[in-house]
Parts: structure tokens; sequence; C-alpha cells
């Protein structure tokens, strides 16, 4: 596959037509290749939430399947497509943040906060081409603001049920060469028991809070080079119950450190190259009372060169990516390198877009291996009907490969290889000014699936998920819905599908009775999921739905919101055994400030 996309790659050029000459940069635009389903939220979406906290934000995005550890604090992870919560790679300004302090390598989204971000898109499917290992099921990658509405500084308050008060604070500044955003968040809840009452009879509350403090800006020292800077520091406490039992006095602080740079230099009219060094760090602070205090670090230190070149209808990103992962706690002190060579092109014409691409791996462990992907699509006045394959991987952690005996039963096993990730979606898509649809039908087949059993961690997993995804957004006249499904099945499964859904549902409706005033519904009905309870047992949760109703007006620089969650107070799970919203009330002020 790689020598044809070679050849591919030298022929396209020589056949592409001149155009006039555009504006490039060397930028990992997954939008200009990806020909699968995808979903984005702006600023504006970002900000119509009852929190700060970004994982109420990406569990609104349809098909994703959100799974929280109890209340605001709580571990919150997501399930795309029927493929497993550790194979969603997080991405900031193109940094990967998943937490190798974890077992797993997931990212937890439980503390972070939105309020410095422009947008966030969520891509379907398999994006290891151009993202490497943890892309195997999904990116969910956001983008910083970078001073793009200074000179302004922006004031939010969030508080309400339980005890919880978030707020954030950012300025955009900006120069004749330099501008920027300077954000400070912070978040604390009472909270409610983490273990929920009807299976255990919990009722003590688990508090949390959180405090944020992000710088993200651009500097053009002449009119050919570009650098960007991100800095970010995150602390993270929250309580922790016992597995059965609220009061066990446990906790946990959260550390995460994002520090990146990325230089950027126009060639031409027709190229760009740039250079990105960033670490993400994260360290875990767990206090129990059968252990004491556990210290667990982990380090993602990462860089990247990329080549851009556009002319005519053919475009290339080429690149070489470099990672260091490490993992270090009192028995484990473990490091693993990762080196890649990766090809990514796209052609466009007379309606007809395709793109093929390619990543060569090098890891210390296992040596060279491959993944690639492929695409066609046409797209006709307002329809657009696209078939995409891709290939994903990922690599054990550090942590599967060698954690040590606990209990005298064994955990890391260093015969593991990567899980993979073969995926198909066939996707049409209807895109007019007050209408659009898109229907996408999906099938990822993964192997090597790492699982835990009394021998440790085996690849000894495999299944197929396949499925339906649907949604609607429809403007007519002051009102907007956005209906959305998501069907999905498993078949060559080896053993159960846990905390998966066969169906949801969802229905947003928006009515602008003025243009400054916004009411608005979410309606979200989740079908019946296999968990295992606290003796290994295979339990089923039941299906549930919740309602959700709020308001927003805008009154000059001044913004009021209020948010009733949970509606009909349904006392549903998740997760076995962990607690969930009940009915609760939020509020919201928020305020702009202009120079």
């Amino acid at each position: 596959m790689s020598v044809i996309l070679l050849l591919f790659i030298l022929i396209i050029p020589a056949f592409a037509e001149e155009l006039d000459a555009i504006e490039v940069k060397a930028d990992k635009e997954l939008s200009d290749f990806n020909l699968g389903s995808s979903d984005s939220l702006n600023e504006q979406d970002l900000q119509r939430n009852h929190s700060t906290l970004i994982s109420d934000s990406i569990s609104s995005l349809n098909g994703v399947t959100p799974s929280q550890n109890g209340g605001p604090g709580g571990r919150v992870t997501y399930f795309i497509r029927g493929t497993e919560a550790r194979h969603v790679s997080f991405t900031i300004d193109s940094l990967r943040i998943n937490d190798t302090s974890n077992t797993d390598r997931q990212f937890d989204s439980a503390f972070l906060s939105s309020a410095f971000l422009k947008d966030l898109t969520l891509y379907k499917g398999p994006q290891a081409v151009l993202f490497g290992s943890d892309a195997m099921g999904g990116l969910i990658d956001m983008e910083t603001r970078k001073g793009e509405n200074a000179p302004e500084t922006r004031l939010s308050i969030n508080g309400g049920s339980f005890g919880t008060f978030d707020s954030s604070l950012s300025h955009d500044w900006k120069t004749q060469k330099n501008q920027g955003t300077l954000t400070w968040s912070s978040m604390r809840t009472d909270g409610l028991s983490r273990l929920n009452k009807k299976r255990f009879n919990a009722t003590e509350r688990d508090g949390a809070d959180m405090t944020q403090l992000t710088s993200s800006s651009q500097h053009r020292w002449a009119d050919s080079w570009q650098t960007d800077f991100l800095f970010s520091f995150l602390r993270g406490n929250n309580e922790l119950d016992g597995f059965t039992t609220d009061s066990a006095n446990e906790e946990s602080r959260n550390d995460q450190y994002m520090v990146q740079q990325k230089t950027g230099y126009d060639i031409d009219a027709h190229s760009a190259v740039s250079l990105r060094t960033g670490l993400s760090r994260h360290q875990r602070l767990i206090k129990t009372e059968s252990v004491g205090k556990e210290l667990y670090d982990g380090d993602l230190i990462q860089s990247e060169f990329l080549h851009n070149y556009e002319r005519g209808s053919f475009h290339l990103l080429s690149g070489f990516a470099s990672e260091q992962e490490t993992f270090e706690n009192r028995n484990l002190d473990k490091v693993a390198n990762l080196h890649s060579l990766f090809l990514q092109s796209g052609f466009q014409k007379n309606g007809f877009k395709t793109q093929l691409g390619v990543r060569i791996e090098n890891h210390s462990r296992y040596g060279n291996f491959q993944t690639g992907a492929a695409g066609i699509g046409y797209t006709k006045g307002s329809e657009t009907l696209s078939l995409q394959y891709s290939q994903g991987f990922k690599a054990p952690s550090l942590y599967q490969l060698y954690g040590p005996d606990i209990f005298g039963f064994p955990v890391g096993n260093e015969d593991l290889v990567p899980e993979r990730n073969y995926a198909y979606e066939l996707r049409w898509l209807h895109d007019s000014d007050n209408l659009k649809t898109e229907i996408s039908l999906f099938q990822n087949r993964l192997a090597n699936l790492i699982t835990y059993s009394n021998q440790g961690y085996l690849n000894q997993g495999k299944f197929t998920a396949q499925g339906v995804e649907a949604r609607v957004d429809w403007i007519f006249d002051n009102l907007r819905f956005r209906p959305s499904l998501m069907h999905q099945d498993f078949k060559d499964e080896e053993a159960k599908i846990l905390r998966r859904p066969l169906n949801q549902y969802g229905l947003e409706v928006a009515y602008f009775p003025k243009e400054s005033l916004e009411v608005f519904t979410k309606i979200k009905f989740f079908d019946s999921r296999i968990d295992i309870d606290e003796n290994g047992n295979h339990v089923k949760l039941n299906e549930f739905e919740t309602l959700d109703l709020g308001m927003r007006l805008t009154s000059g620089r001044d913004i009021y919101g209020v948010q009733l969650l949970n509606l009909l107070n349904r006392d549903y799970e998740e997760l076995y055994g962990y607690s969930v919203m009940p009915r609760s009330v939020f509020f919201h002020y928020g305020r702009v400030f202009k120079d």
C-alpha cells in the first residue's frame, strides 16, 4: 500500500493545474483531508452550557456516549462508534494530551475548562495517519483562542445546585505583531456522593475543585515567520468513595501541564514548513486507606516537523514526528519511544475529492509497522456522497507492559502488541441554507484488544462494531431543530461489550423570539447497557432519558442564563453503582469588557 501511495504522491503534482497564489500554512487541518463524519462546537456553542467544564460540551456531540464516575470532578470518558473509551485521542493545538500516568493512556476531561477555547471538533473513526497512536476510534481536536477578539475581556460566573460555583476571566490582547489570550478558570462544588444510593445507600457528598491558568499566543517575527506559544497548568482535586462504601475518605489530586511552541515559515505561495515541540505532563496523587499516598507521573514529550505543499487541485502534507512516553511511580520507571514518518495527500477537482495517506511507525519495542487511509467523495450542488477507509492503532501503555504484580496477581505483559482498528464509513450529506442532513453507515473491526484478567493484561479481544448515525440541523424562521440518532450493534465479540447502548437518540429545539433571547430544550434517550458489578457479574443497566431546559438573554455587554438539568429527575446509571446529576438548576452571568 505504501508503494502505491508514494507513486501517487510523485505523479499527481505533474497534472495539478496552476492557480493564483494562496496563503499556505504548515498545519494539520484534518478538514482538508477527512471525508468521514465530524461534529463541531464553536465559541458560542461552548458558552451555552451551564458550566465552563468541557465534559458537558463533548457529551452533547452526536454519536458520543459519555460515562462519568459520579458527579462533578468524577472521571469522564467517552465511547465513539462502539470503540473503547481509551481509543479516543485528545489534542489542543495539535498537542496530544492523553494521560500517560493512566493505566491505559485515557484522557480524563473531568476538570478541563473550555473558557480558553475557540472551537472543538470531533472526528469519528481512526485518525492515525496524522495523529498516530490513541486516535484509534476518534479524535477530539481543540483549538485555543489567540487574541482574535482583542481588545476584549470576558467574565463568566456560573452557580447552582450542590454548592457548585465556577467562574472564568479571560483577556484578549493584541499589538502590531503579537496577540494572545490569557485565561483563568476555577470551579468548586460540594458535590454529591460518588456512589449512588440505590446500590450502596451512599449519601456522603464528595466535593471537588479545579483551578486552571492558560496562555495562548502568536508572534509574527517577519512576514514569513510566526511562532505560537501555549502554556497551561490545571489542578483538580476530588474526594473518592470506595467501591462499595461512601465513607472511605479517599482523595485524588490531578495536575496537568501543557507547554508547546510551534514555529512556521512560509517558503512561497505554495509551500510552508513548521516545527512543533511540546510537553504534556500528568501527575496524579491518590490517597487511599489501603495504600496511603501514591504518586503517578506521566510525560508525553512531542516533536514534529511538517511540510505543506499546495498547487492547484493537489495538496500534500508530509512530516516526521517523535514521541517519548514516560511512566513513573514508586514501583515503576519506564520509557518508550515512537518515531513516525507520514504522508497525506488530497486531490479535488470538478466536485470529486480524494485522499490517500500512510504513516510508518518505529516503536522502541515493536519495530516498524504502518497504518493507512483512503477516501473518495463527490459533491454536486448541496449533495455530497463519500466513502472513507482508515486504519488505527494504539500502542500498549507502559503500565500495561510493565505494571508490577498486585497482591500476587500479574499485571504487566511485555508480549503485548498494538491494538488495531480497520474502519469503513459511507456518508451522505445534504447542506443547504437552512437545512443540513447527514447519514453515515459505519463499521469498526477491532483486533488485538487488550483486556485484563487474573493472568494480567492480554491481547485476547476482538469484535466488530457497526451501525448508522443520522442528524438533522433545520432552521425555520425563529426555530432550530436538531434531531439525531445512533444505532449500533456488535458481532464476533469474544466478551460482553460493556457500557455501550445499542441505541441513543437526541433532540435539541431552540426558539429565538428575538435576536437577543434564546430558549432551548435538550432531550436524550439511551438504551439499556451491560456493566459489571462489585462481584464481577454482568448486570443490565436500565434505559433512561433526560430532559434539560434553558434560557439565555443578551443585553448589551451582559449575558444572563438559567438551565434546569434532568428536569424529570431520572435516577439512572451510566456506570454501575455511580451517581449521576439529579434534578438541578444553574445560573449564569457573563460580561464582555471592551478596551
